[in-house]
């Protein structure tokens, strides 16, 4: 719009002046009534983004996970923002952690947890008898509390492995799950465990994992 003797006056270019026919030249020679000529001059709507992404990483520390002979989770790990804390106790759905370092962040502000990725990649070549699957899970503990308790935000990751574990095997999840809602002052941690199935063996696999959660 450009003001010529006090009246407003709009740029158009009946000739094809036309926001893509000029390759982002937005200057038109011609003045006069305003008329649409080109839905390029339009600009794209952008999708909006809600949420905090929270990255986890096991750095330099390898997770150790080890299962138990029949088959259930014996000691996960916990992954922070680099490292990770390899070995901790598992007691059906409950972690305490007093005393131990935890690798937990305090949630900030309320909100639900409402996506979770997560990868694991093996550092170490192994034969596994079964099938083992590397599950990652946020578990969540109360103000004021260092006992935690899984949530729902969990994934399996894909493909499970069996066999001939090569180094730098890798498997991958993306989670599903309702909203998992979290209050101001909870303290979240992510846990990596293995579990697994067909064979009555105790199990160890050793590797790299990282993940992200999404906090709406």
């Amino acid at each position: 719009i450009m003001k010529k003797g006090g009246v407003n006056m709009f740029l158009n270019d009946p000739n094809g002046c036309g926001c893509s026919s000029r390759s982002g030249n937005m200057d038109c020679p011609n003045f006069g009534p305003f008329l649409a000529v080109d839905v390029a001059c339009i600009p794209p709507i952008q999708p909006t983004t809600e949420g905090s992404i929270i990255p986890f990483s096991s750095g330099v520390t390898p997770v150790v996970l080890t299962s138990l002979v029949t088959g259930l989770i014996a000691t996960p790990s916990l992954i922070g923002f680099g490292t990770a804390v390899p070995g901790v106790t598992l007691v059906g759905e409950t972690l305490d952690l007093t005393g131990i370092i935890t690798e937990a962040f305090t949630v900030p502000r309320a909100g639900s947890i409402t996506g979770l990725s997560a990868s694991f990649s093996a550092t170490a070549a192994v034969t596994l008898v079964g099938t083992t699957t590397v599950t990652a899970t946020i578990y969540r503990a109360p103000a004021g509390s260092s006992v935690y308790t899984a949530t729902t935000a969990t994934v399996n990751l894909a493909p499970p492995f069996t066999g001939l574990i090569a180094l730098g095997a890798t498997a991958f999840g993306s989670g599903s799950f309702a909203p998992v809602p979290v209050a101001a002052g909870d303290k979240l941690v992510m846990v990596y465990s293995i579990t697994t199935a067909g064979v009555a063996i105790a199990q160890v696999l050793t590797g790299t994992a990282s993940a992200g959660i999404t906090i709406l």
